[in-house]
């Protein structure tokens, strides 16, 4: 049916005294002639039907598949199913507009120089329409979407568009709009949220994982005395052209959750506004700008990460592994901790040091909550938590760790609070400072006030210093190690009467290394070494050549390691009279050293330095061997060894500077080995034997420095007890094998065990 109305397009107005948009209907005078399906009716169009506008009333029912029309009316209770197809609005009408009624549509394309889309109520109702819209095109002049109180619209992918400068994605005066995967954007804004004028509802507005934007300002825009609640949930986006991604203003509240996405821009509350934002899963990087007279309230929850300001925000929260970081002074009213982590500014920025002052602070019992803080301590400047209220609850001071050493004597204020039983605790135990680490202590300030600070006077050498001095002791234990399996082929050549060969040799050895020697650590060995040796002429003389490697790994406290890597060779000589069983034993060595520490730092970060140096060592050994009846022998001996490493000056990576002076060793060792030698069939012959001996190691003066002006001792000097055991096997005149057990201990040093397996080859 064809009706002739001179009231068939919709215009907007906005009343002038209200403090606030409100829509009203206004009508064009142009009139138009309109299909009209009334009550009882369905019509069906299609890409054949002649483009037409159409009016849907009293519980009518238009189906559009593929059809092109101009303006379309739903009213009364009435519905539109439209598939595929083109609606466009004329002379400032909506292409569709539903006055409680329901539409339906897919992939369709809706045009205007207005709104594209229309969704509100007739007056004098409490009920609003709604549509389903998917996979479609809304591009409207004004807005995509315009919706009032009491309706709905769901988008489900498709773009939703304002195209003037002027204008916005989606205009609210209440109603609801869930987007899902839908590219939402304005001219001005994504979304621009009014209070409904009839006070007929709140207005939601609810994105997954869909993009907002506002092209020239806010992503969303609050106003009016709005009341909004706002969802940014999976991966949504809000892009603003102004950098704010949401500005409540004009005295209104805004609700606004963010949860499995991740925002980059700023967040304003002014104009007598409140902004009560939750994090949850959330991030943020960013300012919450609020203005003198408006309140804002942030949650973060679940994980959630939010990086900038929030100086004003009345109460922040921040739980359950959430972490807040600042990157200026703050000042906020209340800051309740359950969990999380408020950390005083990117970890890798350096000389940055920021003041939070708090009005009440409240944590947890258990302690997990943790404020991260840092400071250049070689002059002073550090960050610092200042409660001016009462401060409640358990908390962890996480403060990085430096390789530079704290102003001496100083001592650091971190946290300060006015009253309340407030506990605060090192996270790690100690701060590790250059060479030091540092406890932290407490002492009562003005009238129930209390001050938490490091205390010069607690200090204990670092993490970092300790790696330094083992790094610069480890290389003289690693060459007693390194020596004993030289001195096994010394006994071989005796064992088989002076016959030159090839030989290899695998060893391992553990040595525990004191605390009284400067620093304690453990040392495990591993290595091999390999040779060939000729008889000079037909003398008593063999002179040889080895070499080897082998690498040493330094275990610390803390988490604190080391590794030094060997490579060496060097010339050999030995001489024995088979006669009287006289013999002496020359060794030159030269060592090439790679060493590399890998320090754990009280704050869980890791520091790390290499460096590589030379070493020279020389051994000579004199003894007897006696045989005994029954073919049992005794070895007498007497052997001297001295070493020089060169020194070394390195740095860590956390700005840690060492510098080692030479290093150097002077043993002399006296013992004696009791053994026999038993024929076991086949030409074989076993030799099992045991060796005690007395070492005492001279040099008691290895300097180090750390950080310039800290000097300390490497000792490893005093007389220890060695204990050995073994056994050589000559398998056939040209084959022999042999295995070596050790162990020692002395003052500075314990050798828990000592293995060497070789075997040779005679010429």
């Amino acid at each position: 049916m064809k009706k002739y109305l001179s009231l068939a397009s919709f215009n907007f107005a906005w009343r002038a005294n209200l403090p606030f948009f409100f829509p009203a209907l206004v009508f064009s005078p142009l009139s138009l002639a309109l299909t009209t399906v009334g009550a009882g009716q369905n019509l069906n169009i299609d890409a054949s039907t002649v483009t037409d506008n159409y009016l849907v009333t009293d519980g009518g029912a238009l189906n559009a598949n593929g059809a092109q029309t101009f303006e379309v009316f739903i009213q009364s209770g009435s519905t539109l199913n439209a598939v595929s197809g083109t609606f466009a609005g004329r002379s400032g009408s909506s292409a569709i507009s539903v006055f409680n009624g329901q539409a339906t549509l897919s992939g369709t394309t809706l045009t205007s120089d207005s709104s594209a889309l229309w969704l509100t109520r007739q007056s004098g109702t409490n009920t609003g329409s709604t549509a389903v819209v998917s996979d479609s095109v809304l591009r409207g002049g004004t807005s995509g979407v315009l919706i009032t109180g009491l309706s709905s619209l769901e988008l489900n992918g498709g773009e939703v568009s304002g195209l003037q400068a002027s204008s916005v994605g989606i205009d609210y005066f209440g109603g609801s709009v869930s987007a899902n995967g839908t590219r939402i954007s304005g001219g001005e804004n994504g979304a621009r949220i009014a209070a409904d004028g009839a006070g007929l509802g709140d207005s939601h507005l609810r994105l997954n994982a869909a993009s907002l934007e506002g092209r020239a300002g806010a992503a969303i825009l609050v106003e009016g005395g709005a009341l909004a609640s706002i969802e940014v949930l999976n991966n949504s986006h809000l892009l603003a052209g102004n950098n704010l991604l949401l500005d409540v203003q004009g005295a209104s509240t805004a609700a606004m959750t963010v949860a499995s996405s991740e925002l980059q821009g700023n967040i304003n509350i002014a104009g007598n506004s409140t902004g009560n934002l939750t994090f949850d899963q959330g991030r943020m990087t960013g300012d919450v700008l609020v203005e003198n007279g408006s309140t804002a309230n942030v949650t973060l929850q679940n994980s959630s990460q939010f990086t900038g300001r929030l100086d004003k925000v009345n109460g922040v929260s921040v739980d359950s592994g959430s972490i807040w970081t600042l990157t200026g002074n703050d000042s906020v009213g209340t800051l309740a901790m359950n969990g999380g982590t408020v950390r005083f500014g990117a970890q890798d920025v350096p000389n940055t040091f920021y003041q939070l002052n708090v009005g009440t602070l409240a944590g947890s019992p258990d302690g997990s909550s943790t404020f991260a803080m840092k400071g250049n301590f070689a002059t002073g400047q550090h960050d610092f938590l200042n409660v001016t209220g009462v401060a409640t609850g358990q908390f962890g001071l996480l403060v990085a760790a430096s390789g530079l050493d704290a102003v001496n004597p100083q001592q650091l204020t971190l946290v300060h609070t006015a009253a309340g039983d407030a506990h605060f605790a090192l996270t790690g135990g100690r701060v590790d400072l250059g060479t030091w680490s540092y406890d932290l202590a407490q002492r009562p300030v003005g009238t129930g006030g209390t001050e938490w600070f490091l205390d010069p006077t607690t200090q204990v050498i670092s993490p970092g210093a300790s790696a330094v001095l083992a790094l610069f002791n480890s290389p003289i234990t690693l060459l007693y190690g390194e020596a004993s399996s030289l001195r096994s082929r010394m006994g071989e050549l005796r064992f088989n009467g002076g016959q030159s060969g090839a030989w290899a040799r695998t060893y391992g050895n553990q040595y525990n290394v004191s605390e009284s020697s400067g620093v304690a650590y453990k040392q495990n060995q591993q290595g091999i070494s390999l040779g060939a040796d000729a008889r000079v002429n037909d003398s008593d003389v063999l002179v040889g050549v080895m070499g080897g490697y082998s690498q040493s790994d330094l275990n610390l406290e803390h988490g604190t390691s080391g590794t030094v890597k060997s490579y060496y060779f060097g010339p050999y000589v030995t001489w024995m009279d088979r006669d009287t069983g006289y013999y002496v034993d020359g060794v030159l060595k030269f060592n090439r050293f790679q060493n590399e520490a890998k320090v754990g730092l009280s704050d869980g970060t890791r520091a790390k330095g290499d460096y590589d140096n030379w070493g020279v060592s020389a051994s000579v050994e004199a003894g007897r061997h006696i045989k005994l009846r029954n073919d049992y022998f005794i070895e007498p001996f007497a052997q001297f060894s001295a070493a020089q490493i060169q020194g070394k000056r390195f740095s860590l990576d956390n700005d840690m500077q060492a510098d080692g002076d030479r290093t150097r060793s002077f043993l002399g060792k006296a013992g004696a080995t009791l053994g026999r030698n038993f024929d076991i069939g086949n030409g074989a012959v076993a030799q099992p034997y045991v060796r005690a001996a007395i070492a005492h190691e001279f040099a008691n003066n290895n300097k180090v420095k750390v950080n310039e002006n800290n000097v300390f001792n490497n000792d490893l000097s005093g007389s220890r007890a060695e204990l050995g055991a073994g056994v050589a096997v000559a398998l056939s005149e040209k084959w022999q094998v042999h295995v070596d057990l050790d162990y020692s201990n002395g003052e500075h040093i314990e050798q828990p065990f000592g293995v060497s397996l070789g075997g040779r080859y005679s010429f």
